[in-house]
């Protein structure tokens, strides 16, 4: 098991992000999340990480899955963590919940699924 505060590995970090902002756990648009998700990190991840997030942030502020209501259900769920991201991005807060790190060991994010003949 990971330690408790090793920040989330940087694809499920930039995931997160744009969940929150795909899910509507916050005010801050998809557009928005991929444009300045680096004010969400608060210096955790390298130069390389930070860089290759932006690709994880853009898929999970645009994925479309058939159970992308259980998917956004998990994420707006984390408030804490939800709130770690929204408030550093100036993006609506959940009321009476503190802010947390985004931890590996904490973040959970339900795989995308698809039903039936939607694949290409």
């Amino acid at each position: 098991m990971p330690a408790p505060d090793q920040p989330a590995w940087h694809g499920r970090m930039g995931r997160f992000i744009g969940l929150v902002a795909q899910c509507n756990c916050s005010d801050i648009t998809p557009d928005r999340a991929v444009a300045d998700y680096v004010q969400a990190l608060g210096g955790r991840y390298s130069a390389a990480e930070v860089a290759a997030m932006k690709g994880y942030v853009a898929d999970g502020a645009f994925e479309r899955y058939d159970n992308q209501i259980e998917i956004c259900k998990e994420v707006c769920g984390q408030a804490c963590m939800v709130n770690s991201v929204a408030q550093p991005m100036g993006g609506r807060t959940i009321p009476g919940v503190a802010a947390c790190p985004v931890t590996e060991r904490d973040l959970h994010l339900t795989p995308g699924r698809f039903e039936g003949a939607h694949r290409l």
